[in-house]
């Protein structure tokens, strides 16, 4: 350090004594005698100059220990003086070396701190993220009634103290004023609220006028005796449509009723019986009322999308679900079919390649209803090819039935294989799943810039978006059920090869058990079109039919099922078993008496999966989302990765007390 202080603070002599040196051997040439009298001189001037530079040497570092000694003096000041509570202590114990008078006017300690621990005196603090080399707390800290944001450092004292490992200082900001500022800036921001009255057609489609007028007063008035409290405001702008706008405190309260409005609603009978259903759309967290009022459209989208009866909040993180217990009814329109399918005859006929994916572990309802697109691309002229697990599916009999067609040779591709072969203004038409996290191969998704999605389940918070067409319907039974409709529009039944027939008949049967559940009259119509275009019920039969091994499977699951809250049988597999079997499990427990839904988990890979079913009362889909699933209201399921059964058995019991909450 001194030496290279001395390199900046010295004078560069060394040039001047060479120059000096050489004049010396030049007159030792001519006059020896000035020759040594220049010697003598230089010798002079050098001592002068070494005396002169060890003399500033000295100074200047004595200049800078004091500076540095004042510094600390400084610091030490600082340290004791500050109006900022501060705190050394040991991190390995917690030991208290050294605190602050305001840090002890804050724990209000008066004596023998020394003695105590850190955990003692502000028992709310925790100090790992000083650890790990941060340098300010991720979180606040509640302390005597007031809010501290907490820095720190951490290190290793020098001499003798180094023996006491390492040393840990902690400054406390008060920072209440700023936070009460802050809750009271959020509990100012606007919610825009969007309410549509779900059945508005059912509701005045019987009775008088004075009746339909009785009607939607009470519904008008049950929903201003809702927001009267509030301060917002509310304004009816469609027949069927109302805004609500207001503070976000305000809006919070309504969110802890569960909105009671929705029950408040059902509440409503129409003259021929209808009860009235509402759906709510919110958007919260915004900086500006367009941006809340966009986020509330999304909002009631995806109620409505979901059967309706519910409210949906969109904040800046999620969208969270409340209610969507109750009934759909069937709303469903030819109309509706009739332009999706002009739609996606265009996109087939625009497209360079046509693939057709389900979900992961695509059963017959995907199978069929991939099949069936494909019948409509042949009849553009383009072939279709599936993208599907050959080896990871629930539908391999009705997949190797397709296969042997000579129109589906070369028909099933891999995820992988279609990826790598997909050209620009190739289509991809999604079936049976509206969620990008659950189809059979994600990369294809990604790929593709122009997606067909035709999906039945109710939609989740993530969904695919952007799609160039989505027709999605949850009344509908399944998406063989949805595909059969388009078909009606584009072929006619003798073009339809009677094995695809088949393949969307055995969709339909999988998802309605039957035609048992959630079979409207739109179901019996597409079957009976499959069954004019040769769908052979026999044949469909045979798809179901289980080995002896499965079925002794199944009632092993059976046999582990308990009661919840003396309706839901919830089952747990002790061995490994396929999802057909945990699925048919479910279903089988849906036939003891008593039993209105019935869950099973069952090993499947590096996690737990689980297949839910019902019979209506009560609505699975709720239950498995909380979980990362989805589905329906009657058919639901999920897979939960890196886990075990006992602990997703005690979240399922947690997610149904939270249901019947």
């Amino acid at each position: 350090m001194h030496k290279k202080l001395s390199r900046l603070i010295e004078p560069n002599l060394q040039p001047y004594f060479l120059c000096f040196l050489l004049f010396i051997l030049a007159a030792l040439l001519v006059e020896p005698v000035l020759a040594a009298v220049e010697t003598v001189v230089l010798l002079l001037l050098y001592i002068f100059y070494r005396n002169q530079s060890h003399a500033r040497r000295r100074s200047i570092m004595q200049f800078v220990e004091t500076l540095t000694g004042g510094v600390d003096s400084i610091s030490k000041n600082s340290m004791l003086n500050t109006p900022l509570p501060v705190v050394v202590f040991r991190a390995d114990n917690g030991e208290i070396i050294w605190t602050n008078a305001a840090f002890m006017e804050l724990t209000e300690a008066r004596e023998g701190v020394f003695d105590m621990r850190i955990g003692d005196l502000a028992p709310s603090f925790r100090y790992q993220w000083i650890l790990d080399g941060e340098k300010q707390d991720p979180e606040l800290t509640e302390m005597n009634g007031s809010v501290y944001q907490i820095y720190g450092a951490a290190g290793r004292m020098s001499g003798r103290a180094a023996s006491q490992g390492i040393i840990v200082t902690a400054y406390f900001v008060d920072v209440t004023e700023r936070e009460h500022m802050r809750s009271v800036y959020d509990a100012s921001r606007p919610v825009v609220t969007l309410l549509v009255l779900d059945n508005y057609e059912e509701l005045l489609k019987a009775g008088g006028e004075a009746a339909k007028s009785a009607v939607l007063a009470q519904i008008d008035e049950r929903i201003n005796t809702w927001v009267q409290n509030t301060g917002g405001m509310l304004r009816k702008f469609d027949r069927d449509r109302y805004l609500f706008i207001c503070d976000e405190q305000s809006f919070e309260q309504l969110a802890a009723e569960k909105f009671s409005l929705l029950e408040s609603i059902h509440q409503v009978v129409s003259e021929d019986g209808v009860n009235a259903s509402l759906s709510i759309g919110a958007g919260k967290d915004c900086d500006t009322y367009e941006e809340a009022f966009q986020w509330a459209s999304k909002s009631i989208e995806m109620a409505l999308s979901r059967g309706g009866d519910q409210a949906v909040v969109k904040d800046s993180l999620d969208f969270q679900f409340y209610g969507g217990r109750a009934k759909s009814s069937e709303k469903r329109t030819k109309v509706k079919s009739r332009v999706m399918a002009k739609a996606l005859g265009d996109l087939i006929a625009d497209a360079s390649q046509v693939y057709v994916m389900g979900h992961e572990y695509a059963d017959m309802d995907a199978v069929g209803a991939a099949a069936g697109i494909c019948c409509a691309a042949r009849k553009r002229g383009k072939k279709a090819q599936v993208v599907i697990d050959l080896e990871g599916n629930n539908a391999q009999a009705l997949v190797r039935h397709l296969a042997d067609q000579p129109e589906y040779a070369g028909a099933f591709v891999s995820g992988p294989d279609a990826f790598v072969h997909a050209q620009a203004g190739a289509l991809l038409v999604v079936v049976d799943t509206n969620r990008p996290d659950l189809v059979e191969h994600r990369q294809l998704l990604d790929a593709c810039n122009r997606v067909a999605v035709i999906d039945h389940h109710r939609r989740a918070a993530i969904y695919i978006e952007n799609a160039a067409l989505n027709f999605h319907e949850p009344y509908a039974s399944s998406a063989s059920e949805l595909v059969t409709e388009l078909l009606q529009y584009m072929a006619e039944p003798s073009d339809l090869l009677p094995a695809e027939a088949d393949a969307l008949l055995a969709g339909i049967v999988l998802d309605t058990k039957n035609f048992s559940m959630r079979a409207g009259g739109r179901t019996f119509e597409a079957a009976a079109f499959l069954r004019r275009a040769g769908a052979d019920t026999a044949e469909v039969r045979r798809y179901f039919q289980s080995d002896l091994p499965s079925m002794i499977a199944r009632y092993d699951i059976i046999r582990t099922a308990k009661m919840v809250h003396g309706d839901i049988a919830v089952a747990v597999a002790e061995r490994e078993v396929s999802r057909v079997t945990a699925a048919k499990a479910a279903d089988d427990l849906l036939t003891l008496k008593g039993v209105q839904a019935s869950i099973v988990l069952y090993g499947q890979g590096d996690g737990i999966s689980m297949s839910g079913r019902s019979l209506g009362e009560i609505n699975v889909q709720v239950i498995l989302e909380s979980l990362g699933g989805g589905g329906n209201a009657t058919s639901a399921g999920g897979h939960i990765p890196n886990i075990d059964a006992k602990t997703v058995h005690q979240r399922l019991l947690a997610a149904i007390d939270r249901y019947y909450q």
